[in-house]
């Protein structure tokens, strides 16, 4: 029978050290921060209404063609290239910079920082529930299974609320890619047209995100609640046996 692997004393002080720092921080997390970023959320999320729409409409709109200068040339001088015949009007531009629309913008930067914390967290939380995770062992696994699901749970939270970041860059490149078509083709207004649904998509889909956000806190605190019994001792006997 192979011999139990031993840890010197110092190094075993710093684990058991680390396990009670993040048991103590988890709990922190489950019994009081979920609530409280439950509520300030849900405040949050009252203040973006969905009437609101109009407010965040923000797309360049071309000026009418201004008359060729034709002196010095002649009558038979050259048409200008289409897109310097127009001019791009963007509210709040500087010079032949065209702004993103500020709004959005704003609302992104925001709302990014509370999915990193609800990542953060749940990391901590999900690093507590793996460690009360005992040895293998045959038989009276019930404890056990519902820590599992509980990782499994927090896991896929951190998964999700990761794509949720990847998606704010996936909006800038398209909303510059049609702004960039109203700058060569201005005479055409359905390209204005897709911005403002575009804009208007993002900001719908950014108030979700952030009912998400919010509905993950009250899940996870109410799930974990629920089960904490069973997460923090899962089998009757052997309950000292860690990994």
């Amino acid at each position: 029978m192979a011999s139990p692997l031993k840890l010197e004393q110092d190094v075993q002080g710093k684990v058991d050290s680390f396990r009670a720092r993040i048991a103590q921080e988890a709990e922190d997390l489950v019994s009081t921060f979920f609530p409280q970023k439950l509520s300030e959320l849900d405040s949050r999320v009252q203040e973006l209404r969905l009437q609101d729409l109009s407010r965040i409409r923000s797309v360049p709109a071309p000026e009418p063609p201004a008359t060729p200068d034709t002196t010095g040339d002649g009558p038979n001088r050259d048409p200008l290239p289409l897109q310097t015949q127009y001019l791009v009007k963007v509210p709040g531009g500087e010079g032949r910079l065209l702004r993103s629309n500020q709004h959005l913008v704003e609302l992104i930067e925001r709302v990014k920082p509370e999915i990193e914390l609800l990542r953060e967290k749940c990391n901590t939380v999900r690093m507590w529930v793996q460690l009360l995770i005992p040895k293998v062992e045959d038989g009276n696994n019930f404890g056990v299974s519902i820590q599992e699901d509980t990782v499994d749970q927090l896991w896929t939270v951190e998964s999700t609320a990761a794509s949720y970041l990847r998606r704010f860059s996936t909006y800038y490149n398209t909303r510059a890619k049609l702004v960039s078509k109203i700058v060569k083709y201005p005479q055409v207004e359905d390209y204005r047209r897709t911005v403002a649904e575009v804009d208007e998509n993002e900001y719908l889909s950014i108030r979700q995100i952030l009912l998400h956000v919010r509905n993950q806190y009250a899940t996870l605190h109410d799930v974990i609640l629920k089960n904490i019994e069973k997460i923090k001792t899962p089998r009757s006997t052997n309950t000292d046996n860690l990994y």
